[in-house]
């Protein structure tokens, strides 16, 4: 193989372990739930021009995801790639990571003491050789002769230390009197007359006894299911809170750059006002100015005739002259009183407290800001489930219903947000996103807040309220199209007998009185979808637990409650009372 084949085969080598999006080796790797690894600066990347509805995929397989994931350094992959960096082979690399991935024994399985490298578990233990056997290291005792002679147990870990240190047998007995295991020849002698069992009768016991292993599993097994999803709620809770993080510093950072330019538009008009009104002054001074020096002028002016008349010796031309003159006329210009003090001081005196004063709101304003953002404790973070209708009308959503979705049993009015049962055909346009089968409708809007809060009134024999995504089936009769009746819908089913939460054509039964107006509650951040009878006070009906990894739509199924959508299909109309009605919040 020449040296250009070489290369090229390592550079295949070394390409499983790249970026799909750089298509070079990771830098600061990390891997998605669907299990392709990217560098991160990659992902991130591809994922801000991602659906602008909070929906991202991954650039390989299209899974989506909804929320954004989280995203943890791979630090297995990174090593990898840091030893392929420093020239160490492929192979060498791949046994490295197989080495690390393999899986290892359960903690309450016994190790062949034979095996090397990959450890497995024993199937036997040998009381004469003191070992414990493989599947393929046992065979040699089931083969030759003379092992065959051995006694073969159960693996059995410390042999040794099980051995009765007296007798040199197997400790097969618990002596309940002494608390200690022995042999059968101790049950004759040092505790003959005491009350002995086999290990295997005392284990028994103790299972069936209060407070036995069984049960103490079970307990372990709840807590660690409720532990779990303790675990996961706050990552989620992490996450949202670093996704809301992030939106208050952009938003932050755009309205101090708002402000900012508040401020700089300030100072232009602060700029004009100065030169405007400086002008104005500065005219009206120059304007008096000029009136000053002509009169003074004409003043000097006739000091001078004067001066001259007084000497003239022409007794003739001194009358003369006299008699022509004009008398000196007074209040052409008022008399001027000039302000020494005139000055733009006051003004910078004003813009020097007017910055005083936004400094000192900016001081009080960021120590607000600064103890809203220490109050925030691990149970504010968590955002505890609401109790009262007051706390989850603060989330509260209006939707309209989609004309394009509606089936053609119902009749939409009041700004599309009633929905009638109808026994003549409504004329609609045909189009992809209408039920044909389920007399349903779906809102237009998916939900966008984290958290969503609305309300909706029914009437008649039954029907159905509940969420579902987008690609919900929306054509035919069977149940790929029915609300709740598949893995892309969750409801619940009402009418004035009976109540049941449906979700992948999964009945859960639920006793509760006719609840004609009903509340809906979303949390994307917890994954939970909660049904409230609304009264004088809300009454807790149904709560889902979901992943929900795809937008999220209302949708409601009219009469559809006690398959009444069913019977319109096969056109068996009998009533023009159902309705659903979205509640203005």
């Amino acid at each position: 193989m020449d040296l250009r084949s070489r290369k090229c085969q390592q550079n295949d080598q070394m390409s499983q372990f790249n970026c799909p999006v750089c298509l070079d080796l990771p830098n600061d790797p990390v891997t998605i739930p669907c299990g392709h690894s990217y560098c991160m600066a990659c992902i991130k990347d591809y994922w801000s021009k991602d659906d602008p509805n909070g929906v991202y995929s991954c650039p390989q397989c299209r899974q989506t995801f909804c929320p954004r994931p989280s995203l943890s350094r791979n630090t297995m992959l990174a090593e990898a790639v840091d030893q392929l960096r420093r020239g160490i082979p492929r192979s060498v690399v791949s046994r490295s990571i197989k080495l690390k991935t393999q899986k290892r024994l359960p903690s309450s399985a016994v190790q062949c003491d034979l095996c090397q490298g990959e450890q497995k578990a024993a199937v036997k233990t040998c009381l004469v050789c003191m070992s414990s056997y493989c599947e393929n290291h046992l065979k040699p005792h089931q083969t030759t002769k003379a092992l065959k002679e051995h006694e073969l147990i159960v693996p059995t870990a410390n042999l040794a230390d099980k051995i009765c240190t007296q007798h040199k047998y197997l400790q097969e007995f618990f002596c309940r009197q002494c608390k200690v295991f022995i042999c059968w020849l101790c049950t004759s002698n040092q505790h003959k007359g005491h009350e002995s069992v086999s290990t295997k009768a005392e284990r028994t016991d103790k299972e069936v006894r209060p407070k036995g292993l069984s049960e103490m599993q079970a307990e372990n097994q709840r807590r660690l299911k409720d532990r779990q999803q303790e675990l996961k709620d706050m990552k989620k809770m992490m996450d949202g809170m670093k996704r809301s993080a992030d939106r208050v510093h952009s938003d932050s950072e755009k309205v101090l750059l708002d402000l900012q330019h508040s401020v700089e538009r300030l100072q232009e008009l602060l700029e004009e006002v100065l030169d405007e009104v400086g002008r104005e002054k500065m005219e009206q001074a120059r304007e008096v100015t000029e009136n000053l020096e002509a009169e003074i002028k004409e003043l000097q002016r006739r000091e001078t005739q004067m001066k001259d008349l007084a000497q003239s010796e022409d007794h003739i031309y001194y009358l003369q002259a006299k008699r022509n003159s004009n008398p000196l006329e007074s209040g052409d210009l008022p008399a001027v009183q000039v302000n020494h003090d005139a000055s733009f001081e006051p003004v910078r005196d004003a813009i020097l407290d007017l910055r005083e004063r936004v400094e000192d709101l900016c001081n009080l304003e960021l120590d607000k800001i600064t103890k809203k953002v220490r109050e925030i404790s691990l149970d504010s973070i968590q955002a505890p489930e609401p109790r009262a209708r007051e706390d989850l009308l603060q989330y509260s959503v209006n939707f309209t219903f989609d004309p394009n979705s509606a089936h053609r049993r119902l009749l939409l009015s009041e700004g599309n947000t009633k929905a009638t049962l109808q026994g003549e055909m409504v004329p609609y346009a045909d189009t992809p996103q209408r039920f044909d089968g389920w007399t349903q409708v779906m809102c237009g809007t998916p939900l966008h807040s984290q958290r969503s809060y609305w309300e909706v009134e029914w009437r008649g024999r039954g029907s159905s309220v509940g969420v579902a995504y987008g690609s919900l089936s929306r054509k035919g009769s069977d149940a790929r199209a029915g609300l709740g009746y598949n893995a892309q819908s969750w409801t619940l089913e009402l009418s004035d007998s009976c109540c049941c939460a449906l979700h992948d054509n999964q009945k859960r039964d639920i006793p509760v009185t006719y609840s004609p107006r009903l509340g809906v509650f979303v949390d994307l951040n917890t994954g939970t979808l909660s049904f409230y009878g609304v009264a004088e006070s809300l009454t807790p009906l149904h709560t889902f637990r979901a992943n929900f990894t795809q937008p999220l739509y209302a949708v409601f199924g009219v009469g559809s409650g006690l398959g009444v959508g069913l019977d319109f299909a096969r056109g068996q109309f009998s009533s023009t009372s159902d309705s659903v009605k979205l509640c203005p919040m």
